[in-house]
């Protein structure tokens, strides 16, 4: 089991076609260049690995398996014998025991494959507005640094901030 601080890892299993098919911006770049609007979704995600999930799986149909690392995402394209339901069916099922699975689709069919497993599922939508939440708070706490100052004490906690005086004192 993957435990931080006594809870059970984040982790996003992402459906990549079935988001790019639903986010309005993607889906019009996929009409010129399906390549672009892949790459497009993974460097969305990326900039929230690892703060909001721990590890992000974004899943492609394929025609050839391959599974690559890009900015913190793992990009799975599967075999062309497996959809892309099919390996996230998989992970998510393999996956609940050591982490908390999050999948991202709209699919209804993927939607009951992933919750039947343990799985939490979010919408092509719900993903959408989660991550502009988390984005408009990471700007707050940006904006509140900045008033501070960028100074260890202003952002390490009080505890590691004492050991650290009993460490210069000794």
């Amino acid at each position: 089991m993957v435990v931080l601080n006594g809870v059970k890892v984040p982790l996003l299993i992402v459906d990549g076609y079935n988001i790019i098919g639903t986010w309005d911006e993607l889906k019009s770049l996929k009409r010129s260049d399906m390549g672009s609007a892949r790459d497009q979704l993974v460097a969305v995600l990326a900039a929230f690995c690892p703060w909001t999930w721990k590890r992000i799986i974004v899943v492609f149909d394929g025609q050839e398996f391959a599974w690559d690392h890009v900015d913190g995402v793992e990009v799975v394209f599967t075999e062309s014998r497996e959809t892309a339901d099919t390996m996230i069916e998989r992970l998510a099922a393999g996956l609940t025991a050591s982490y908390t699975v999050e999948v991202a689709t709209s699919d209804f069919a993927e939607y009951r494959a992933a919750s039947s497993v343990g799985a939490v599922v979010l919408s092509a939508t719900t993903l959408r507005q989660r991550l502009n939440e988390h984005r408009e708070r990471y700007r707050r706490h940006l904006g509140s640094t900045q008033k501070k100052g960028l100074m260890l004490n202003n952002i390490l906690a009080g505890s590691v901030l004492d050991a650290l005086e009993r460490i210069r004192r000794s």
